[in-house]
């Protein structure tokens, strides 16, 4: 059996990189797993369209990088609703423009995708579990052992988004440190 054994957890957002600067980030981290956690992995536009999913999966298996979709990690829509409301409450223009969660996300969030699983409500929430179904899912193209996964979403600052949630909760359940990496 493949191992599951990362020596830390990492997050990503696509905001502020170009195709480029994301490419080179995931290469120079050796990022050998990437877990994308989003709900739909399409981005409208043409700035952020390499990551969208097929581009991303191709460009991904050419670096030698593993690809996985988890699903199960992304927000219920009634989770993403709750935020909507608090962004229109704060008047933001842009999902960009949010710095954190609020507290009725981070709380459902954690109660319905980190506790309970509920989209798979026969079993808790397991971090090596996930890591494993995602070596799973990236099949061949992912070397032995799963050293320096990445959990991704689009938003730029980690603390504005749902990966944060799902990366300490790894980081604790595995006992690894979380690292965020950021678009300069």
């Amino acid at each position: 059996m493949n191992a599951i054994s990362p020596q830390r957890i990492y997050t990503l957002g696509v905001y502020g990189y170009t195709e480029d600067e994301f490419f080179d980030a995931l290469v120079e981290n050796k990022i050998d797993l990437f877990v994308d956690i989003r709900a739909r992995r399409g981005m409208r536009g043409a700035r952020y369209k390499f990551v969208n999913s097929s581009y991303l999966q191709n460009k991904l298996k050419e670096l030698g990088i593993g690809y996985a979709h988890l699903k199960e990690l992304a927000p219920t829509p009634r989770i993403r609703s709750l935020q909507d409301e608090a962004d229109n409450e704060q008047r933001l223009e842009r999902r960009s423009d949010r710095e954190h969660l609020c507290d009725a996300y981070v709380r459902e969030y954690r109660r319905d995708v980190l506790r309970i699983y509920k989209r798979k409500p026969e079993r808790k929430f397991s971090a090596f579990e996930a890591l494993a179904e995602a070596h799973e899912i990236a099949g061949d193209v992912i070397r032995q052992e799963v050293l320096r996964p990445v959990l991704f979403c689009v938003e730029g600052a980690p603390r504005a988004c749902h990966r944060s949630l799902a990366a300490d909760e790894f980081g604790r359940q595995l006992s690894v440190e979380v690292e965020n990496l950021l678009a300069t």
